[in-house]
């Protein structure tokens, strides 16, 4: 009885879904009347900012729809060749995303404003009580800028925080172990280190003054400053109010309403359309040649895509199954004539990466692939783009990290001395707790780590030194975990070209004999679910996190041992 009831409601439930989807289509379709003949394009900036999301009917009804960088892009890039569109109305309430975004909506406005169009961005405030470098970076890409009369521009330049866990081990009674390749590869020093080493404090720097430069730069372009006077300005930062009109960095002090009324006025004749209603009421062409759009996003590791249930290292999953179905997809689709390999990922599983790597180099013997890096490619994030015809990077991609390590955490004295839990151990085989961390590592197990390292650090060298064109040795001085920005992975010869999707797209349509201004279909893999496939399945992904997670603790509880994000994997590095 209780089964039948279960089933009457899951039907029940199914057929109000699908009434909804009815609904919101009907209500789209009625709900989209033609653009106007001059048109205001109106952007709003605020929370996540997503690589890629699904067309979902019943969130734009709802008003919830997420923003999504190929979305802005595709709208942007229209608008800069669409006549009915004389300017670009932008509000920026937050950035959420990396530095790289950042850029990547930096350079869409650009092409706005290069086609003759007017930009204009409004700030409640650049930062409160907080930073407002990205917000204020991007708002600056446009002709002018205008700031709440209570807001405040917290330009304040950037810092960089990393955590190192060693003293909650101390205190824990936890011993770590973490071997590696390179004075570089600094993830390991989060669990040994309790501060910087010299090796780690100067990679941080470089990459800390490379990140800088660039965001002064781009500021003064925009502002017609010279970059060293824009580092003065920061230096001064943060500016309350009036202040930020007097030092040149906003043009006017006035709120939301008074903004939009001003905008009305200058544009007299032309109608707000906000993006998603741009993109909903725009045509969309189907025709002209395909362009394949490989999307993998988080950490990287066996299986299918999804999210992390690791209570240290959760997330985005980049799935070596799901990305290396799409490639295959792609050989199987017809008309493909490119693919773009679009990463954001800090690595992970060496296996996993090359995993894809195959997959994706299958891809690339039979047509061309460029690999076009978000905010972040490294570590095994990079290892999967060798072999590509082309890697483009954003000048703020953090990339490269080319190194190993592997760890070990001794947690006997914990679970004895906090909690009173003692494991009795009984072995068959020499090396047959090499993977439990109830005890010290003995010397010959070190040295089958050692060789575990060596190899996998040798076949990363070998594979960049073969797609690179560059001798091992050339790979190994640049490698051994170093971490760049793209301007100084551009230098080290570990990308091609500097630039956002677009650059990657337009190498990706020469490569494939495509003339510059013919217009393609882009055709995303993996296929994003749309929002009804998402809510059909998740009670079932609802089930599997909790099952995830108890199975977690349990093997904690068990063996005492948690998993680690992998070998070729580079912590997060934050700079705001």
């Amino acid at each position: 009885m209780a089964k039948a009831r279960t089933w009457f409601l899951g039907a029940g439930c199914l057929l109000m879904i699908f009434g909804a989807v009815i609904f919101a289509l009907l209500v789209r379709g009625l709900s989209a009347p033609s653009l106007p003949r001059e048109i205001v394009l109106s952007l709003r900036l605020a929370g996540p900012i997503a690589e890629v999301t699904a067309d979902d009917p019943l969130a734009e009804m709802m008003g919830e729809e997420a923003t999504s960088l190929r979305k802005v892009r595709t709208a942007l890039v229209r608008a800069a060749e669409d006549d009915r569109v004389v300017g670009l109305r932008l509000r920026v309430d937050s950035i959420g995303g990396g530095f790289a975004t950042a850029q990547e909506l930096r350079s869409l406005i650009a092409r706005v404003n290069a086609a003759g169009k007017w930009t204009a961005a409004y700030m409640d405030s650049a930062g409160e009580f907080t930073s407002g470098n990205l917000v204020y970076y991007v708002a600056s890409a446009c002709d002018e800028v205008s700031l709440n009369p209570q807001g405040d521009l917290n330009l304040v330049g950037l810092s960089s925080r990393v955590p190192f866990i060693r003293g909650t081990f101390d205190k824990l009674d936890i011993r770590s172990e973490f071997p590696g390749r390179g004075a570089y590869k600094t993830a390991r020093f989060m669990y040994t280190n309790t501060e910087f080493t010299p090796a780690h404090r100067e990679m941080i720097e470089w990459l800390l003054n490379s990140i800088m430069d660039q965001l002064m730069l781009g500021i003064g372009n925009s502002r017609g400053l010279p970059a060293d006077e824009v580092r003065n300005l920061v230096d001064r930062a943060p500016f309350l109010g009036e202040e930020s009109v007097e030092v040149g960095l906003v043009d006017r002090m006035e709120d939301w309403g008074a903004f939009t009324k001003r905008l009305e006025e200058k544009a007299t004749h032309a109608k707000v359309v906000s993006v998603r209603s741009y993109l909903k009421r725009g045509h969309r062409s189907d025709s002209g040649p395909k362009i394949a759009v490989v999307t993998a996003v988080g950490s990287i590791m066996r299986g299918s895509s999804g999210e992390s249930m690791n209570p240290l290292f959760g997330g985005s999953v980049m799935g070596s199954d799901t990305i290396s179905k799409a490639f295959r997809d792609v050989r199987k689709a017809k008309g493909v004539k490119a693919v773009v390999f679009r990463i954001d990922s800090p690595g992970g599983s060496a296996v996993a990466s090359e995993i894809i790597r195959q997959e994706m180099m299958r891809t690339a013997e039979e047509m061309p692939v460029v690999v076009s890096m978000s905010n972040v490619a490294g570590s095994g994030g990079y290892w999967i783009t060798c072999g590509a015809q082309r890697i483009v990077a954003d000048p703020g991609t953090i990339t490269a990290s080319i190194g190993v390590f592997a760890g070990h955490l001794n947690t006997s004295g914990f679970w004895s001395n906090k909690l009173g839990v003692t494991y009795g151990r009984v072995d068959a085989g020499l090396n047959a707790n090499i993977y439990g961390e109830l005890e010290d590592w003995t010397d010959e197990q070190r040295a089958v780590i050692d060789r575990m390292l060596d190899r996998i650090y040798d076949d990363f060298v070998a594979r960049v030194a073969e797609s690179r064109e560059m001798s091992l040795e050339a790979v190994d001085a640049i490698g051994r975990g170093r971490v760049f920005t793209g301007v100084q992975a551009l230098e080290n010869g570990l990308v091609d070209v500097l630039g956002g999707f677009d650059v990657a797209l337009a190498e990706a349509k020469r490569l494939a004999d495509i003339e510059p201004d013919t217009k393609v279909r882009l055709v995303e893999y993996p296929r994003v679910l749309p929002w009804w496939r998402q809510f059909a399945k998740k009670r079932e992904g609802e089930d599997a996190a909790l099952r995830a997670r108890l199975e977690l603790v349990e093997k904690w509880l068990l063996t005492g041992t948690i998993d680690t994000p992998g070998v070729v994997w580079m912590p997060p590095i934050t700079i705001q």
